[in-house]
């Protein structure tokens, strides 16, 4: 285990959702996450970005996502933690009731799914809005 933070900025495009993603794996990885679990991160980063890019800018290429990765230490469980950050207008993804699963595929209106399985495939997951900005915070336990 480190006291490392890693940190990266990238631009409001799609195209650099897989740099965030080999980003953050590589974090985890060296954090000493198990594969499903580098996973589950990439994937959670991939959805939360592409949110953020999609909506939260409505493709406006002008602006910059962050992103920060980290290891917490809460009686003695390991989280690898990641917070993403960016300055679209205020919005918490937890806000919004998940989508059922039980829907007959023909029935289901689309959106919510992604941030669905981020609360599936993370153990912890926190919004706050401060200082301008939005913090979408989510945890991985590690081994």
């Amino acid at each position: 285990m480190t006291n490392t933070i890693y940190r990266l900025t990238i631009p409001a495009s799609l195209d650099a959702i897989e740099e965030a993603c080999h980003f953050v794996g590589q974090a985890a990885e060296q954090e000493g996450m198990g594969a499903d679990g580098v996973y589950h991160c990439a994937l959670s980063v991939e959805e939360v970005c592409t949110n953020i890019i999609e909506h939260g800018y409505e493709g406006d290429p002008n602006h910059d996502i962050e992103i920060a990765c980290y290891v917490i230490i809460n009686g003695g469980e390991r989280f690898f933690s990641i917070t993403i950050s960016d300055d679209a207008p205020a919005f918490n993804p937890l806000s919004i009731p998940d989508p059922d699963p039980a829907t007959p595929l023909w029935e289901r209106e689309g959106g919510g799914w992604g941030i669905f399985f981020v609360k599936k495939y993370m153990d912890r997951i926190a919004y706050a809005h401060h200082h301008h900005r939005n913090h979408f915070t989510f945890d991985k336990a590690l081994p």
